[in-house]
């Protein structure tokens, strides 16, 4: 029961295996540290104490991971059996593959100004079972993005990657963060990228020339070196990286990202709980919700996005309400049942993803 609350004094190395990880129907809640100030990696190696109790919480954002065919552009990830919303990102949706060797990122499908792009990048998170001196090394090389630009001369552009990633478990013991303490290991990643901008002109390829690359506010050619170290636990009650440091060579910390609640499911298709009482469904959704709900008293729903704005709202005295959201915006909202008096009965949150 202690160890459900983070309370655990680790007898020995920890192994992770993909059932200690996320799953379709978790919801995980991310605090950053986004100034890293006071915050140092330690130590590798066996039976180490990790303490980053003092980690601050300058943003807040919650992951969700649904089954992959509820989000734009399941089509061109076809292969990937997980899907993930992350509200710090808007109208953008990942797609990731877990068994029980690997967790990794397929790539992501972005709306921007109402057209469609897919980044079909490829990125090793972790592999099963993990244990102190787990290592792997992955490169990576594809078209990271098409497009048509029609002006300037110009047909197309695209951007290319090359990648390698290279990483390893170089400690175990206890991590300590606002949430708790943990039995842990330790994951040191890195990846080195070069992104190279491509134009298609007169009919061939070539890189894009200094003076059409400042025009397009694009860089020719890029590099971009990222360092983590992560602290994953099996403990049942995470599932989560318990934190994750981005640093640069010299150990200076840039951000930490914590994980500031026990994930939990988001209850899709789920019957009713006793202290539930309320039903949302489909979630994500595309056009319509259902709330079916026991709090009826000439109740009214008021929905809101992410912003706190009143988009929607509805009196009801029924068992259960379909409202349209198929003029929402993708993204996450909120809803509030009121009872008769204007005070909250009930608050939750979901998700459109058209």
């Amino acid at each position: 029961m202690l160890t459900s609350f983070g309370i655990y004094n680790s007898q020995g190395q920890i192994t992770i295996n993909s059932s200690n990880v996320v799953d379709v129907g978790d919801d995980v809640q991310i605090a950053s540290d986004t100034l890293g100030i006071g915050i140092t990696l330690g130590a590798s190696g066996a039976n180490q104490t990790w303490d980053f109790s003092t980690v601050s919480e300058h943003e807040l954002d919650t992951l969700y991971f649904q089954d992959p065919a509820s989000l734009a552009g399941n089509g061109n990830f076809s292969s990937s059996n997980m899907g993930m919303i992350d509200t710090s990102e808007d109208s953008v949706y990942f797609f990731l593959t877990k068994n029980s060797s690997i967790l990794r990122i397929d790539g992501s499908y972005a709306i921007q100004d109402g057209t469609g792009i897919t980044f079909p990048y490829e990125s090793m998170l972790i592999t099963f079972p993990s244990t102190m001196g787990t290592s792997y090394n992955e490169s990576w090389n594809g078209i990271l993005l098409n497009i048509f630009i029609g002006q300037l001369g110009i047909d197309s552009l695209k951007v290319t990657r090359g990648s390698e990633t290279s990483s390893t478990i170089d400690g175990w013991g206890d991590v300590t963060t606002p949430l708790g303490t943990f039995a842990s290991l330790r994951q040191i990643t890195q990846e080195n990228s070069i992104d190279t901008t491509w134009i298609y002109q007169a009919g061939s390829w070539g890189i894009i020339d200094a003076t059409t690359a400042t025009v397009l506010e694009v860089d020719p050619i890029s590099y971009d070196t990222t360092r983590n170290a992560s602290w994953l636990s099996n403990d049942p009650s995470t599932k989560f990286p318990i934190i994750q440091i981005n640093y640069e060579a010299d150990g200076s910390i840039n951000s930490a990202d914590w994980l500031k609640a026990t994930p939990n499911p988001l209850g899709i298709d789920q019957p009713f709980a006793e202290e539930k009482e309320v039903l949302l469904y489909p979630n994500p959704a595309q056009n319509n919700i259902t709330i079916a709900t026991k709090l009826i008293n000439n109740s009214q729903i008021k929905i809101y996005d992410v912003t706190g704005k009143l988009v929607a709202s509805e009196q009801f005295n029924k068992a259960s309400i379909t409202l349209s959201v198929s003029n929402f915006n993708n993204g996450l909202y909120f809803y509030n049942i009121n009872d008769v008096n204007g005070n909250v009965l009930y608050s939750n949150k979901f998700v459109v993803a058209k």
